[in-house]
């Protein structure tokens, strides 16, 4: 871009941010403040940012998307989408809770229970950015922590069902005597199911069924 565009680009892309903070400001104290505090902006903007979706966007792209005199438009159709896809996220985690055998661990139960209330407690207006649940079990392969709201939770789960389907393929019985055995407290202990299971596997120590 020559420094004439990326100028004017700059210009409008400021006013606009401006005027959709403005927006979405008025809309958190329901128009009864003219201000709020530094620290609610600043969530406010990476709400706005994220819903928007300026933050996978290439510097170029993300101002020419802030420079749109319609940003105020783009952000309520951008929300309705995050909204809309909470209902993807739970399909995912309803498969999830099928897939994954009866084998007892608190951190898991916790966790697949906290999502489960993600309809009721994500909010797209405001804090769109943020991981509205307690996500405690340990996965076998982290998740990218730079990743933020349904992102992260989207990709968790994912992984997840993948370690499931993994379980899933052998005999509740005799994976919970190899955990007994393996480690008394694993019910209570924040490990990982998948992996204990996976090296046993591989040592020839407990087979999938049908094997």
């Amino acid at each position: 871009m020559s420094d004439i565009r990326v100028a004017g680009l700059e210009h409008a892309a400021q006013e606009n941010f401006a005027e959709l903070m403005v927006h979405v400001c008025n809309l958190f104290t329901c128009g009864e403040s003219g201000s709020v505090s530094a620290a609610e902006a600043t969530d406010l903007a990476n709400s706005v940012l994220y819903v928007l979706g300026a933050r996978d966007l290439s510097a170029d792209e993300a101002l020419a998307m802030l420079a749109r005199p319609d940003l105020v438009r783009v952000w309520g159709e951008r929300r309705q989408r995050l909204q809309d896809r909470v209902a993807e996220v739970m399909a995912l985690w309803e498969e999830t809770v099928r897939t994954m055998p009866s084998v007892r661990n608190i951190a898991l139960r916790d966790t697949l229970e906290s999502i489960g209330t993600l309809p009721r407690v994500y909010d797209a207006f405001f804090r769109a950015h943020e991981v509205p649940v307690s996500v405690d079990y340990p996965l076998s392969v982290p998740v990218d922590e730079s990743l933020q709201g349904l992102d992260y939770l989207e990709v968790w789960l994912t992984q997840l069902l993948a370690e499931a389907r993994f379980l899933a393929r052998f005999n509740v019985n005799d994976m919970v005597a190899y955990l007994q055995s393996w480690c008394p407290d694993y019910q209570g202990l924040l490990i990982n199911l998948y992996e204990p299971i996976r090296d046993a596997w591989k040592a020839g120590k407990l087979p999938m069924v049908g094997e």
